[in-house]
């Protein structure tokens, strides 16, 4: 077993967000698409949860502990819809900034 100074391991490179690039880099494009894969799964948690405690228990829908899960799966799900929108203006940025049709000039039609 070897041990190491702090000093002697390489220190590794800060992640961080740049608002003033509108293109995501690799790194934010895969935190941005794991958290929703996260998000998603806790999500479905939070609907089979729901499900049994309202419909095959039967409690009020009322019920303090079922609104808790309400507002969270909620939460979450605005959390995932940023996420996407996110997502889905990058692309766009992305698709017309490598796109052909954006780098050739615009043609006039002959009358």
């Amino acid at each position: 077993m070897i041990f190491h100074l702090s000093f002697e391991i390489p220190k590794k490179p800060e992640l961080s967000f740049d608002e003033t690039v509108p293109v995501l880099n690799a790194a934010e494009l895969d935190i941005i698409k794991k958290q929703i894969r996260d998000n998603s799964r806790v999500i479905d948690e939070y609907v089979d949860k729901i499900h049994l405690f309202v419909n095959q228990e039967k409690y009020p829908r009322s019920e303090p502990f079922v609104e808790r899960l309400r507002e969270r799966m909620f939460l979450l799900m605005e959390e995932n819809d940023t996420f996407r929108s996110v997502l889905w203006n990058h692309y766009q940025l992305e698709q017309t900034r490598f796109s052909p049709r954006s780098r050739a000039p615009k043609m006039r039609r002959a009358r």
